[in-house]
């Protein structure tokens, strides 16, 4: 049998603007030295008088000097197989690698937008997890002006690759050395997986998710000490590149956080357990800053954050678990609250270094998806406890702009 050798190849696609790795398939040279002493593809006669036979087709000199019969083997069949299998993309795929470098790049980590039209798109050929989080992205964000079944179906099906792949991506990192572009691309696809889940019905759960990869392959890349792409991954900048845009916001009608208040103080009757009696003060603790401070509630809504992200394991998984009406409930005041801050969440965008241009006058829904799906899911005996929610949700329904929302 020849020993079989992949040889790799790069070649520029005009489409991508990025290197697309090909492959030939070779052989060995060495495995094409005939011997001399012996042959292993004589045919039968020879190899049953243990001559050497000379292989020379149709019937070798032996065969015709005895009249007999010649027959080979049957040559041995090389099935030419990649050894790392190579995604293809359409035209289609490449219409959504422009979109996401022109139209739907990430607004987070703030500030870095040219690290996501530049620096993450030229290492995203190397990483089939981060290409398919790109392309499912930007297919969801298409999907805005464009709902024809092809774009649904790519957005899920490069959703689906993207996580099969960064699953094996994560595991290989860690019983490997981890590299600083393997880092830095597991981090970017936690990002635009996150920001698909918002234009997921259901995607409330996987936002979290995703959102604690980011931590856990950045905390990763800290000790490890490998410098993240993203600026201020590491750093707690955010607060102190909002506060020029925040210190002297108004704050939002008075109403409106005193009704966040007193819904979410009913729920502490409901709360059993510690993550939904410390959920529970996350909220109360955001919506009591809204009567004080726009920047402080910010600030608030932040910690709330980083306080579920670093939840252990199994806490989290209760905190994910919407078969419990308790933490249906949390869920739905916390988007519910996140809504009627929707003015004070805007200003993240007036800090971009660059943004997209607007295409046309649609607004995307965003977190009241996950408001209108986490409402239904309230059964008849706690409707009593989401009153306010579905207040929330019924202003929106009449005026999408009705607490602020820009975009």
């Amino acid at each position: 049998m020849h020993n079989i050798t992949f040889y790799s190849i790069q070649f520029y696609s005009p489409y991508y603007g990025v290197y697309v790795l090909g492959s030939i398939w070779g052989f060995d040279s060495n495995s094409l030295i005939v011997a001399r002493t012996k042959s292993r593809r004589g045919c039968y006669n020879c190899k049953r008088r243990r001559i050497k036979c000379q292989e020379t087709r149709p019937s070798c000199g032996h065969c015709v000097k005895t009249g007999l019969k010649c027959e080979y083997p049957s040559l041995p069949q090389i099935i030419h197989q990649p050894h790392h299998q190579i995604p293809l993309f359409s035209l289609q795929d490449m219409r959504l690698f422009q979109h996401f470098l022109t139209q739907c790049y990430p607004h987070h980590p703030l500030k870095q937008e040219e690290k996501w039209t530049h620096e993450i798109p030229c290492i995203a050929h190397h990483h089939e997890f981060l290409m398919h989080a790109i392309l499912g992205f930007a297919a969801s964000e298409l999907t805005r002006t464009d709902d024809s079944s092809s774009l649904v179906t790519a957005a899920m099906n490069h959703r689906v690759k993207a996580i099969k792949a960064i699953k094996k991506g994560l595991t290989e990192a860690s019983e490997a050395e981890m590299t600083y572009e393997q880092g830095n691309a597991l981090v970017a696809t936690c990002f635009a997986l996150t920001f698909q889940s918002v234009s997921l019905d259901d995607g409330l759960a996987e936002y979290m998710t995703f959102i604690r990869g980011i931590l856990i392959v950045g905390m990763q890349m800290m000790v490890k000490g490998i410098t993240p792409i993203f600026d201020s991954l590491f750093e707690h900048r955010q607060d102190e590149l909002m506060a020029p845009l925040m210190q002297h916001l108004p704050l939002i009608q008075s109403g409106w956080a005193e009704a966040a208040v007193e819904a979410i103080s009913n729920l502490r009757t409901l709360c059993v357990d510690s993550v939904e009696v410390a959920y529970q003060e996350q909220l109360i603790g955001i919506a009591q800053k809204l009567q004080i401070s726009s920047f402080d509630a910010y600030k608030a809504n932040s910690r709330e954050y980083a306080w579920w992200m670093m939840l252990p394991h199994a806490s989290f998984q209760h905190l994910i678990n919407l078969e419990r009406q308790t933490i249906v409930l949390l869920h739905t005041h916390w988007i519910a609250l996140t809504q009627i801050m929707a003015f004070i969440h805007e200003r993240e965008y007036d800090v971009s270094e660059k943004r997209p241009p607007k295409q046309d006058n649609s607004m995307d829904p965003g977190f009241i998806r996950w408001l209108k799906h986490l409402n239904a899911r309230v059964d008849y005996g706690h409707q009593a406890y989401n009153q306010w929610p579905l207040w929330v949700d019924e202003q929106l329904d009449r005026d999408m702009t009705f607490f602020g929302k820009r975009r």
